[in-house]
Order: C-alpha cells, then sequence, then structure tokens
C-alpha cells in the first residue's frame, strides 16, 4: 500500500535550518513520529507537499522530490482554500483521504497565538474556513479525543474514529527524585488560552521557604514569560529553551510535572499526551481534571493528582514534597505508560489504514 502524508506541522529540507525535515509538535505526535512502522511493514510512505496532477494527488518526497500517486493520503492540518476540491478529485480516482484532527481550531481562545493566526479576518490564505470545508470534503477523520470526534461529526458529517495520543517511551529517561523537587512545566507559552494563570499565587510561599525549585522547559525569545503567568519572581524560574519535536524528550528534567488547563471548549478537545510524556520521564504530575485526565486517572489511579481550585494545586504540591511518595510514584508511572506505548498507536493507525484499502 501507498500511503502519503501531507501536513502544515511538515517542513521540507531545504526550507529548516538544519537541512533536515522538521516537525511541528501536533504533526510530530500525531504523524511523525510513526512513518517508520509502516514503512517496517512494507508499505510505501511518501511524506512532502501535496500536488494536483490531472485527475488524481500525488506527494513530492521532502528529500528525493520524486511525486508518488499515493492509495491512501494522510492530510494533517492544512488550511488553504481549494484542498476540498483537490480532495474530492481524488476520491473519484478512487484514493482515500484521510484528515487527522488533533484541536478543535473552531473553538480557540483570542489568547492563544493560533486563534489570529487562523482566523479568516487576519489569514486570507490559510483559515478556519478552509479548514472546515477541507475536513468535510474526506473520507475518514482520525481524531485524538472523543469530543473531537463528536464534534467531527456533528459539524461535519464525516465518519470519525479516536486514536489515542501515544508516546515513544524508548526515547525518555527516569528523573532522580533529590529531596528538593523541582516542580516545573514543558511547552511554549505563545499557544495557551489562560492556562498558566490558573496557577497564579499557588507557588510564591513554597518558593519563600525553599521547598521546590520551579522550571520552565520551552522558553522563547519574544513569547509571554512563564514566570509572569504565575505571578513569581523571574529570577526565581530556571528556563530551558525551545526544542525540536523529535528532541522533546531531552526537555522533561523536572521532578514533578503540571499540566494546567483552563477550562473552556478548546481544551476540552486536548488529549492527555503531556502528562503521558511526563510518565514516560517517571515524572509524577498534578493537572486539571479535564475529560482527558480524569479519563487517565480513573485509567491509572496512580503518579498524577487532579487539583481544580488554588487550594487543592496547594494540597497536591504540598504532597509532592515527599520524596518517597514521588519515587513510588515514578515506579508506578513506568509500568503504567507502557499501555499507550508508540508500538501499540503505530499498529493501531496501521491496521486502520489497512483497512481502508
Amino acid at each position: 500500500m501507498k500511503i502519503g502524508v501531507a501536513s502544515a506541522d511538515y517542513l521540507r529540507p531545504e526550507k529548516s535550518s538544519t537541512g533536515t525535515e522538521q516537525w511541528g509538535g501536533a504533526g510530530w505526535a500525531r504523524i511523525g513520529q510513526y512513518i517508520p512502522y509502516p514503512r517496517d511493514t512494507g508499505h510505501e510512505v511518501t511524506v512532502g507537499t501535496m500536488w494536483k496532477i490531472h485527475d488524481h494527488v500525488e506527494v513530492e518526497d521532502g528529500y528525493t522530490k520524486e511525486k508518488v500517486a499515493p492509495d491512501i493520503l494522510i492530510v494533517q492540518r492544512i488550511m488553504h482554500e481549494g484542498v476540498a476540491d483537490t480532495t474530492q478529485m481524488a476520491r473519484k480516482n478512487g484514493q482515500v483521504v484521510v484528515h487527522d484532527v488533533d484541536d478543535w481550531y473552531w473553538a480557540l481562545d483570542p489568547r492563544n497565538n493560533a486563534w489570529k493566526a487562523s482566523h479568516p479576518k487576519y489569514n486570507k490564505e490559510e483559515n478556519t474556513v478552509f479548514y472546515a470545508r477541507n475536513v468535510a470534503s474526506c473520507d475518514f477523520v482520525i481524531s485524538s479525543t472523543p469530543y473531537i470526534a463528536e464534534k467531527v461529526r456533528e459539524k461535519f458529517r464525516v465518519p470519525t474514529t479516536v486514536l489515542k495520543n501515544t508516546v515513544d517511551t524508548a526515547k525518555f529517561s527516569a528523573v532522580g527524585q533529590p529531596n528538593t523537587p523541582t516542580v516545573g512545566w514543558v511547552g511554549s507559552t505563545a499557544h495557551r488560552s489562560g492556562d498558566l494563570e490558573i496557577l497564579s499565587g499557588i507557588f510564591p510561599q513554597f518558593l519563600r521557604n525553599g521547598s521546590i525549585k520551579l522550571l520552565h522547559a520551552g522558553h522563547a525569545d519574544g513569547a509571554p514569560k512563564f514566570a509572569d503567568a504565575l505571578k513569581v519572581d523571574e529570577a526565581l524560574v530556571e528556563t530551558t529553551p525551545l526544542r525540536p519535536s523529535y528532541e522533546y524528550h531531552e526537555m522533561l528534567t523536572m521532578n514533578v510535572g503540571l499540566v494546567p488547563l483552563n477550562d473552556i471548549p478548546f481544551n476540552h478537545a486536548k488529549s492527555d499526551i503531556k502528562g503521558l510524556e511526563y510518565a514516560s520521564a517517571g515524572i509524577p504530575f498534578i493537572a486539571y481534571p479535564l475529560s482527558a485526565y480524569k479519563e487517565l486517572y480513573d485509567d491509572w489511579a496512580a503518579g498524577l493528582i487532579l487539583a481544580r481550585r488554588p487550594r487543592d494545586w496547594i494540597k497536591a504540591v504540598t504532597t509532592m514534597l515527599d520524596k518517597q511518595y514521588r519515587i513510588d510514584s515514578q515506579q508506578a508511572l513506568l509500568e503504567l505508560v507502557r499501555q499507550r506505548d508508540i508500538a501499540i498507536g503505530a499498529k493501531s493507525l496501521i491496521d486502520l489504514l489497512e483497512s481502508m484499502k
């Protein structure tokens, strides 16, 4: 089977600073990391740019520039005008077109940089109006959460299945657990929707008595400051720079992880992937109890604490000060996260694609 992949999160080698292909976070988590697996099972996979060729679609390989007509085309977050027409043409030619939907862009919060970047008023070439048409034109949608699947069925009337996010657990190294833990969050502050602000006022007391250290892994110049959102002294927050998706695992060096999520529609579509990443490094974590994390808590019941109100967060951080609690939680998480290993996700994806042809 020939599989073509076209993603807005894919940067061609000649356009990257390293001369090698680069993936954005969502594209990497949903598609990029899986590419070797269908190839290892005998399928041909071409990743690159989608081209309309006469009566069908071809994908131009990012390296060789060879154009290949796939049996199945996987499209991820492409918001250009005209893609819907191209999709319908491909389907008439017998090609199967699958969209992967990982975020519910139609509920973006204006505080998130992606809102303006994808709004038809501000971006005439790539926006959520075109994105809606593109998704509605495909054969099938793969979503990361039940929430998105339900929304896709309601809005686009397209068959949809849930393919949960998984993590390449072998890439992660378990962190140590010192007496004084570093509490941290990993991610870009530019793509948040008031999430970090729910932690405002939680940490000053812990910093004053020296019971914790704070870390933001994923700092970028010009982006909002993690310290400002938490209302703590910038000098008390260690920062490490944002890294490419394939090096993301190296950013997880904290001893306690944070998953603050503002209770808004966009975040109800969020998956539990950040928790899975923490777990893969043996990092116990505290999460706001939106649906993905309530489900994860019910499944695992170890290594994570749910916190809604400020006093819940303070209580959770206090619990995490216990070194033995963190050590015990770490061992449990390293076992539990194997249930969401990349090999399991890759098999589910391959089985799904094979069932379409």
